[in-house]
């Protein structure tokens, strides 16, 4: 795992956004069990957490993706994260 895997990891088990229940598993809007679920949503309410998400997300984006022309969230839990990268790629948001 890398050091940013490691470190999203962390920051997200420590604002208890990643549940485990491989017992009674999870079952996501397309049907899917999973015994995990990140509830994405936490991130927002620490500001830290998402600023890194914002910058870390922007980091891949313009690494990765030299021609974007518009950045997309879907719901249920990144419509927030892609309007912050959105604004601060100076770039339209669809959802």
């Amino acid at each position: 795992m890398s050091t940013l895997e490691s470190i999203f990891a962390e920051k997200l088990l420590n604002v208890k956004a990643i549940k485990l229940q491989p017992s009674a598993p999870f079952t996501w809007a397309s049907g899917w069990k999973s015994p995990f679920y990140c509830d994405n949503r936490k991130t927002l309410s620490y500001a830290n957490l998402r600023s890194f998400v914002k910058i870390e997300l922007t980091r891949t984006i313009l690494e990765n993706f030299q021609d974007v022309d518009a950045i997309a969230g879907v719901a249920t839990g990144a419509i927030a994260q892609g309007a912050l990268v959105a604004d601060t790629l100076n770039l339209p948001f669809v959802s």
